[in-house]
């Protein structure tokens, strides 16, 4: 069996979301990018078999990210993701990960540790260099 090794990063700021992408893939990373919650559910029942992680903003368009996880992982017990935020309540923080959400990383984005905990959720073979 094949093991999922692509990131999906879902965020709705563009220059940001080209940013991660650049630099994800700089790393030996595979990436697929969506703008919104919807975007991210399609693009991720196209690629499902492919996808280990879902890096997402908390808040966006059309669904947020919490929900959109959410939906994937229904199709996907095994899908990892970090969430993204510039602010996480604390009884939010606890409830979003007891529904199965890996870890959080605050905005702006600390480029080496999510490099890192990316490489770690979808294991050392995955790791470039």
């Amino acid at each position: 069996m094949n093991t999922p090794d692509t990131v999906l990063i879902v965020e709705d700021d563009e220059a940001l979301r080209i940013l991660l992408k650049i630099m994800l893939e700089l790393n030996g990373l595979r990436v697929i990018t969506a703008s919104d919650g919807v975007e991210a559910i399609d693009t991720f029942l196209e690629n499902k078999e492919n996808i280990g992680v879902v890096l997402s903003d908390l808040g966006l368009p059309r669904l947020g990210g919490w929900e959109a996880f959410l939906k994937m992982k229904e199709s996907n017990p095994n899908l990892k993701g970090i969430l993204a935020s510039g602010f996480f309540e604390k009884n939010v923080k606890e409830e979003i990960i007891k529904s199965g959400v890996n870890t959080f990383i605050e905005k702006p984005y600390d480029m080496p540790l999510i490099i890192s905990m990316i490489r770690n959720m979808l294991g050392n073979e995955n790791q470039n260099k």
